[in-house]
C-alpha cells in the first residue's frame, strides 16, 4: 500500500517537472503554457481555484500582476523563475492557502501582508466594516471626535480599512497575539497609518483603558470540535484566531460582557459571528444591556454581523429590528 502511494506521488511530481512532449526544455516555456501546466497540477491536487491560484503564484514569482499574462502570453519564463514557481505550486498543492504563500491579501481598498501568524481576511468581514462605517457617518452628524476600538485585530484589516476610509476617526486596535500585532503594525506602516492607529496588546479588555464610541470585533467563533471539519487551508490558520471554545461563543461572551465598561450610553458594538450564532449572540448583547440589536447580512445573504446600542440597563434592553444601529 505504501509503495503504491509513494509511486503515485512520484508520478504526480514527474508530471509537473517533466519536459514537454516535444522535448522542449522548460527554460523556453511560455507564460501561457506554464500557467496551463500549473493549473492542471493544482486541479489534480484537489484545488478548486486552480487557474486563479496558478496565476497569482506566477505573478508572485515574476514580481508583476496578472495582466502581464494577458499582455504578453507568449513571453518565456526563465528556468530560475520556473524552479521558484515549482516550489510555490508544491506548497499550494499541500493546501497551504495562496495568501500565505504570496504574503498578500486584498481587503476592500487595501492590500495586506499576511503570514501564518494571522487569519486571512475574508470578504465576509467587509460586512463588519460596512456596519461600522454606517454608524460612524451617523455619529459624525453630531460628534466632532469619534473613537473606535477594533478588538482581535489580527493583521489589522478592519482597523486600517476604517481609518483609511474615514481618516477623521481615532482608531485603536488590540490583540492577544504579539505576532499578530507585529503584522498589524507592519501593515499600518505599509499604508502610512503607523502614526494614526494605537496598537494595544490585550487579552480582550485586560489592558484596555477609556471609552470608545464604537467597538468592533471579528473574534474567534468556530466551535472547538468543528475546527477539524474545516477546509484543509483553514485548519492551517492560527487556532487562536479560530477557536471560540465549546460553543464558539466563549470570546464573544467575554466581549459582550465587558464592553459596557468601555462604551458610553448610546455607544455601539458590532461583532462578526456565524449565521447559526446570531440568535445566541443577540441574547448575550441584550443581557449585557444593548438595545436595537440588528443583524447585517453578508454578500451571500447570511447573517454575519450583529450590533447593538448600549442602554446600560438590561431590563430596558430589547431586540428591535426596526431600530437600526
Amino acid at each position: 500500500m505504501r509503495r503504491r502511494a509513494a509511486a503515485a506521488r512520484v508520478i504526480f511530481k514527474m508530471h509537473l517537472f517533466s519536459t514537454d512532449n516535444d522535448g522542449t526544455d522548460k527554460k523556453s516555456m511560455t507564460l501561457c503554457a506554464a500557467l496551463d501546466e500549473a493549473a492542471g497540477f493544482l486541479k489534480k491536487a484537489g484545488i478548486e481555484s486552480c487557474k486563479l491560484d496558478a496565476a497569482m503564484l506566477l505573478a508572485k514569482v515574476l514580481g508583476t500582476d496578472r495582466t502581464e499574462f494577458l499582455i504578453r502570453p507568449g513571453a518565456r519564463i526563465k528556468i530560475c523563475d520556473y524552479k521558484k514557481y515549482q516550489e510555490l505550486l508544491k506548497r499550494r498543492a499541500n493546501h497551504e492557502c495562496t495568501a500565505y504563500i504570496t504574503n498578500s491579501k486584498e481587503f476592500r481598498f487595501l492590500e495586506f501582508y499576511v503570514d501564518k501568524s494571522v487569519l486571512v481576511p475574508r470578504p465576509d468581514t467587509e460586512t463588519l466594516v460596512e456596519a461600522a462605517l454606517r454608524r460612524i457617518d451617523k455619529l459624525k452628524e453630531t460628534k466632532d471626535e469619534i473613537c473606535i476600538l477594533d478588538m482581535c485585530t489580527g493583521c489589522g484589516a478592519v482597523a486600517l480599512s476604517l481609518k483609511y476610509e474615514r481618516p477623521f476617526i481615532k482608531m485603536c486596535a488590540s490583540d492577544i497575539s504579539d505576532a499578530a500585532l507585529a503584522i498589524a503594525r507592519k501593515n499600518a506602516e505599509k499604508h502610512k497609518l503607523q502614526n494614526d492607529i494605537r496598537f494595544i496588546h490585550s487579552d480582550i479588555f485586560e489592558n484596555i483603558a477609556g471609552r470608545f464610541d464604537i467597538i468592533v470585533s471579528n473574534p474567534p467563533y468556530v466551535p472547538h470540535e468543528l475546527i477539524k471539519t474545516l477546509q484543509a487551508e483553514v485548519q492551517k490558520e492560527p487556532a487562536i484566531a479560530l477557536d471560540g471554545g465549546g460553543d464558539g461563543l466563549e470570546i464573544i461572551r467575554r466581549i459582550a460582557g465587558g464592553a459596557k465598561k468601555h462604551l458610553p450610553r448610546g455607544g455601539c458594538i458590532f461583532l462578526e459571528a456565524s449565521p447559526e450564532q446570531m440568535d445566541d449572540t443577540a441574547g448575550l448583547l441584550v443581557s449585557a444591556g444593548f438595545n436595537g440589536v440588528e443583524v447585517s447580512r453578508d454578500l451571500s445573504g447570511a447573517g454575519r454581523v450583529i450590533g447593538g446600542v448600549l442602554t446600560l440597563t438590561g431590563e430596558s434592553a430589547k431586540m428591535n429590528a426596526n431600530d437600526p444601529v
